[in-house]
């Protein structure tokens, strides 16, 4: 019985090794190229990051040496690769911090000011990163499959395309700041009903709306097309071509995943190297720690209100702490808000405040009955999944679009975060919650956000993975972006049906004066003959 007993435990050792060696043979080298600031991009990354680690692949983050140990403590699953900055991150990170503490308070122009000089502090960072030789040639010896990063930095399609590197380059995006992907997809925008990504406007435009929606929609991505261009086409000539621009290497890009989904965003037109994956940041809940579900099951009936203004928005005026704490100590309902800052004189015992809470499974939880917001992209899909009405307070960048979807799906209602007073906000506090409207909506757009063969998490891994099996794309990429703008707007092609109809129109014309004037002649030699 023993001599029989070894082979057999031998053989199923040998199926599992075999199995073991088959899955690890099938692990692929992923580099993810975060910006330098705002954590929100990182997390979307992050968190594919994970995904694909989950399926056995390596994962590999470049940061700057400043902040490696942090990244290498949060995310122990990752591998780093670190190169120095000279301080220019944390030049970043102050002035982010500086800017997000006047959230509601600038100007366009001066918004306009500050996006300028963040966009040349990256060129600065990418300039750098580029420049590091060992980083690069450890780059080059690591072999990687595949490059994904979010178009917010475009340092990350440079490094794809580097003549030392070239790899598949994947983007992961709520939208491009610097509108190079219309020309990259080579997806045409209607702007009859495609609205403006940085306006509150909908797919169902006034005429005034459309007329603002073609001049913004034409005059910015024009201006911030020119702005990239002068602070990355030097860094693009030098270390991939001189005939090359950042414009024609993001064209290079072979996948697109737009964190949109259609129940919430607007239809519009798209190609196929073009897929959504809104809510990918959504995972399954977990249960609370014991003190928040004490606090949460303290609320009855009446439930629980969920506030955050996310990763970026740490702290407030003490003029908008008050509105907000006088808004909430009026509720029936309790009040779980993430916060950071001096505690408000006006916080009423229905509050508790946190300066980090599991958005997530808060949202999740049965007992939620609104979600205050500035209505991030992240935490806006997490209320969609779990079916969770909102009052959003949208401060700056894509905010205020998302905010106007909200409204118009009938999701939750919009404040001004500037202007809001304590009764304005306890009103529409008190409108989300009594409204069956608003959560009936919630829980049938949920319902529909859910019913996908696929959840957005496993449809990003799954083409990250087509991607990387068949060495990038190329096929899938409209012919568009290879085509100058005359030949893109078929500008050739009408001048020369113009050039035909006015040569034949001049033909008839020219004839037709020749014939009557030899009739004239005729008619008039035989009067004077008579």
């Amino acid at each position: 019985m023993g001599i029989v007993s070894k082979p057999r435990w031998f053989v199923i050792l040998q199926v599992f090794l075999g199995i073991l060696v088959r899955y690890r043979s099938g692990a692929e080298k992923v580099l993810l190229v975060p910006p330098p600031t705002s954590d929100s991009h990182w997390i979307a990354l992050a968190k594919i990051g994970r995904a694909l680690v989950d399926r056995g692949h390596v994962v590999t983050v470049i940061v700057s040496e400043d902040i490696v140990g942090k990244r290498r403590a949060e995310w122990p699953d990752f591998q780093f690769e670190a190169f120095r900055d000279q301080g220019t991150r944390a030049a970043l990170r102050a002035q982010q911090d500086q800017t997000h503490s006047a959230a509601g308070k600038l100007s366009l122009n001066e918004e306009g000011q500050v996006f300028k000089s963040a966009c040349r502090e990256f060129a600065k960072y990418c300039g750098m990163m580029l420049a590091d030789s060992n980083l690069v040639h450890q780059l080059r010896t690591s072999r990687y499959s595949v490059v994904i990063s979010d178009p917010f930095f475009p340092c990350a399609a440079i490094l794809s395309a580097h003549r030392d590197f070239r790899v598949p380059h994947i983007a992961v995006m709520r939208g491009d700041p610097f509108f190079l992907d219309v020309k990259a997809t080579g997806v045409p925008l209607p702007l009859s009903y495609v609205p403006f990504l940085f306006t509150d406007f909908t797919d169902d435009m006034t005429f005034l709306q459309r007329l603002q929606n073609i001049v913004l929609s034409t005059v910015v991505p024009v201006i911030a097309q020119q702005g990239v261009s002068s602070y990355y086409n030097e860094l693009v000539r030098k270390y991939i071509g001189e005939e090359e621009t950042i414009q024609s290497v993001t064209s290079r890009t072979d996948l697109w995943l737009y964190r949109t989904d259609n129940v919430l965003d607007f239809p519009r037109p798209s190609m196929p190297n073009m897929v959504q994956v809104g809510g990918l940041n959504v995972r399954a809940a977990v249960p609370l720690t014991e003190d928040i579900e004490a606090f949460v099951q303290s609320s009855g009936d009446d439930g629980v209100i969920v506030v955050s203004f996310g990763s970026m928005v740490k702290t407030m005026s003490t003029e908008r702490q008050e509105v907000f704490a006088a808004a909430f100590a009026r509720l029936r309902q309790k009040v779980v808000w993430r916060y950071v800052g001096e505690k408000p004189a006006g916080l009423g015992n229905n509050t508790k405040l946190l300066a980090w809470l599991p958005q997530n499974d808060l949202l999740a939880h049965p007992k939620t009955r609104a979600f205050i917001t500035h209505a991030g992209s992240n935490g806006l899909y997490e209320a969609l999944h779990h079916g969770v009405p909102m009052v959003c307070l949208p401060l700056f960048g894509d905010q205020p679009a998302n905010a106007a979807r909200v409204v118009a799906r009938g999701l939750g209602v919009k404040l001004d975060f500037s202007t809001v007073t304590s009764d304005q906000l306890y009103e529409a506090i008190l409108l989300v919650v009594t409204n069956n409207s608003y959560r009936e909506t919630a829980a049938r757009l949920s319902r529909l956000h859910r019913d996908q063969p696929q959840s957005p998490m496993e449809r990003a891994v799954w083409w990250i993975e087509h991607v990387i099996k068949h060495g990038g794309l190329p096929h899938l990429r409209a012919r568009a972006v290879e085509l100058p703008w005359y030949q893109y707007y078929l500008l050739d092609v009408a001048a020369f049906l113009l050039a035909g109809c006015v040569a034949v129109l001049g033909t008839v014309w020219y004839s037709c004066t020749f014939f009557c004037r030899k009739c004239c002649t005729k008619g008039g030699g035989k009067l004077k003959s008579q």
